[in-house]
């Protein structure tokens, strides 16, 4: 156990420095920007929000920052359902889509993405302040 123990704790050292914060790694989302402008697909762009998560990996992860995280994530997840329903009621009601449930699932996927961003990035901004 204590092996085990020991690579858990090295595991969080990158070069040296110790990794404060894994939600940091929800940055490298924005990667899939760089497909966006190799394929020549805008869409993909939109990706590149999700640079400002790197700066996590340098805050200390108190309990009012997981908390607010956890805030933001709840009120993503339940505008993703509520969007999904009411898109794909809406795709499928007015024949807006051969696929209304993957119509609905991708815009409201999309969608949640962009409140979870930006919820984000406002108690960031908030809290600094």
């Amino acid at each position: 156990m204590w092996y085990i123990y020991n690579i858990k704790c090295d595991m969080h050292h990158i070069g040296g420095h110790v990794m404060k914060n894994k939600y940091g790694c929800i940055g490298f989302v924005s990667l899939l920007g760089l497909w966006g402008l190799y394929a020549n697909e805008p869409l993909f762009l939109s990706f590149f929000t999700f640079v400002i998560f790197f700066s996590y990996f340098w805050v200390t992860p108190d309990e009012m920052f997981v908390d607010t995280l956890k805030k933001c994530s709840t009120i993503a997840f339940f505008s993703n359902i509520t969007i999904t329903v009411i898109a794909t009621f809406a795709f499928s009601y007015f024949k807006l889509s051969s696929n209304p449930l993957a119509g609905g699932a991708t815009l409201g996927f999309g969608i949640s993405i962009a409140i979870f961003v930006l919820l984000s990035f406002f108690f960031d901004l908030k809290e600094r302040s």
